[in-house]
Parts: structure tokens; C-alpha cells; sequence
């Protein structure tokens, strides 16, 4: 068995939220113009993003989505993202905020749900409050009005509330697992040195646990095995790399960490969905 591909349905636990305990930890609005750099985000906790005005792509892990006004996109802590906006944009605005402790899963038809999920998204409509709601929330969280924070609070959890009600049938919530520091350190290491030849058989010697039991704790804390969140940051960062750079795409992937650029090819499809040349052409500001 492949140890990357360890089946850790044990570590699947029914934690679903009987009560909904919302704490703000961060809230900002943005108003992007063509002048724009884009770079890779990881938040530490749950983001939600209101798209006021305007539309660009957003690339999530090995997805790429067209956003565009009056959408939400909810992604869950430790999800690698990325914003691309057309070169001749006027404005693209959007505004968020992050949530603690909490975690969204997607839903089947049958109700049942997905074992990864790593965001939601759906147009609210026209007609619809969130502009005024997330304005409310990056207000009060960066005021020093009295309580501000607890009106941050209770606002975002009004918020969410209804979002959950609305989609009821297409998404749930769940208590965040805590994340191992030992495992936060190793991901750290990782996010420091994806260029250098990193082996689970190195990562399991720096945290002193048998690869077995560090896979187990990585996908716990992170959702996806600690090689594979080596190739996804590999695959980000060359992203970024084929967008701003004209470096070749043999160069790009040695300064990546890829052995070969064949193999670069290889995983970037399988990842994003067009090779590098089309990303580059497709993408190209």
C-alpha cells in the first residue's frame, strides 16, 4: 500500500456543532487595481469572502474558479489560494473575515458527505444583505468601540446561521481540529524549503514518529498527506512563477523542486488540468 494513500477513515469523526460559538479572528476588505501581484494565501482558520464588485479567478489548491459580484466563497483553515484579475480590470473589490474553530464539509445529494472538502461557493444573488453585513463585521472588528468585538461576533453569527439554513442540503459545519505544533512546525518546514528534496522519510525522522503515524497526524490536522501538501505548494508557487516570470519551464520546475520537467508536466495536469504551457498562455497578464 501506498503510505501516501493510507486510509485514515478512523480519524473521521462525527463532530458535528450542536451549538454555533463564533469568535471573528480577522476581518479586511480589499479593492484590487491591474496593478495587482498575486501570491499564494493560507489562513489558519475558516475564511468567508463576500465579492462586492467586479470578477477575477480564484485558484484553490488544484481548482480554479470564475468568481464574480454578489458570490460567497467560504475556504476551509490551511487551504493554499490564490486571486488573478484580468490585466485590463478597473476594480475588483471583495471583502472577508475568519472564523474560529470551525470547519465546513460539503454534502451529496444522499446527504452524505465529502471526505475533503476545501471551500463552497454560490452566488447570493442580487437582492441579498452580505455587502452590508461583512462592511459591519470589518467595522466593528477594527474599532475601539466599546464591544466592538462581540458585535463582530454576533453579526458574523447571524451571518452564518442563515447560510447554513440556506444551504442546509449542500453543506454542513463541524468543530476545527486542533493542529498538532509538532505537525504545524513540519508544514512550516515545508512551506521553507518545498525546492529542497523533502521525503516523508526525513519529515518522520525531524518529528521523531514512524511515517505511519505522521501521515495519520498531518491529514488530521491538514486534510491531505503531508508529500502531497509538498506537491500542491510546489504547484502554487510555479503558478505564481508561469504568470510573472518568463522563465523556462525546465527552470521553473528545478526551482520548484521537481526532478524533471516531464514529471513537472505530469503532476501539474493532473493537478490543475492544463499543462504549464496553457496555464501560461491562459493566464498570462
Amino acid at each position: 500500500m501506498n503510505s501516501e494513500n493510507i486510509n485514515l477513515k478512523e480519524l473521521e469523526k462525527d463532530n458535528k456543532l450542536s451549538e454555533l460559538s463564533i469568535k471573528v479572528l480577522d476581518a479586511q476588505k480589499y479593492k484590487i487595481n491591474k496593478n495587482y501581484s498575486s501570491r499564494i494565501q493560507f489562513h489558519p482558520f475558516i475564511y468567508f469572502y463576500y465579492i462586492v464588485d467586479g470578477q477575477a479567478r480564484l485558484a484553490i489548491e488544484s481548482e480554479s474558479i470564475k468568481i464574480k459580484k454578489d458570490d460567497l466563497i467560504i475556504i476551509n483553515s490551511n487551504i493554499g489560494h490564490t486571486l488573478y484579475v484580468d490585466a485590463n480590470l478597473n476594480s475588483f473589490e471583495f471583502m472577508g473575515f475568519g472564523i474560529e474553530s470551525i470547519s465546513i464539509s460539503k454534502l451529496n445529494s444522499n446527504n452524505v458527505e465529502y471526505p475533503q472538502t476545501n471551500f463552497f461557493n454560490t452566488n447570493l444573488g442580487v437582492n441579498n444583505n452580505a455587502k452590508d453585513i461583512f462592511r459591519q463585521i470589518f467595522n466593528e472588528k477594527n474599532s475601539n468601540k466599546v464591544f466592538g468585538n462581540s458585535m463582530a461576533n454576533a453579526l458574523a453569527a447571524m451571518f452564518i446561521i442563515k447560510i447554513l439554513r440556506k444551504y442546509d442540503d449542500k453543506i454542513t459545519v463541524h468543530h476545527e481540529r486542533k493542529i498538532n505544533r509538532q505537525i504545524d512546525y513540519l508544514k512550516q518546514y515545508i512551506d521553507n524549503n518545498y525546492s529542497d528534496n523533502i521525503t516523508l522519510e526525513e519529515l518522520s525522522a525531524m518529528a521523531y514518529m514512524n511515517k505511519f503515524h505522521l501521515i495519520s497526524e498531518f491529514k488530521q490536522s491538514y486534510r491531505i498527506t503531508p508529500i502531497e501538501y509538498l506537491i500542491l505548494k510546489r504547484i502554487e508557487i510555479s503558478k505564481n512563477l508561469l504568470i510573472s516570470t518568463n522563465h523556462s519551464m525546465e527552470e521553473i520546475s528545478a526551482m520548484v523542486g521537481f526532478n524533471s520537467q516531464s514529471y513537472f508536466n505530469q503532476v501539474f495536469k493532473k493537478k490543475c488540468g492544463l499543462t504549464p504551457s496553457q496555464f501560461r498562455k491562459k493566464h498570462r497578464l
